[in-house]
């Protein structure tokens, strides 16, 4: 079972900034809301890592997403295989080709 807690998960919307965000590490949250139209925006480098690879996904936050989270935590997440796995392939070429 998923924790809803879990550190890799965060909800920003930047003072700074008008831009709503969605930011997790989570890899497999990333394919996920990748494969499910969430529009990934960029990755950032993760917050005290030594790892360079480690990155933070930033989504643009929609409506949808709050639905999307529920499904994945509830491990009741469906996509199709096919475009899951052309999806991953995708953000790990954004994330080693730069």
């Amino acid at each position: 079972m998923i924790n809803s807690k879990r550190k890799s998960t965060i909800s920003i919307k930047d003072k700074n900034s008008k831009e709503n965000v969605f930011k997790t590490a989570d890899f497999v949250l990333s394919v996920f809301l990748f494969c499910s139209g969430i529009i990934l925006i960029r990755t950032e480098p993760y917050p005290d890592d030594k790892n360079p690879n480690r990155k933070l996904f930033v989504f643009e936050r929609t409506d949808q997403v709050e639905g999307l989270m529920n499904h994945y935590i509830s491990s009741d997440p469906t996509v199709k295989l096919k475009k899951f796995i052309a999806a991953q392939r995708q953000i790990k070429k954004m994330i080693y080709d730069k």
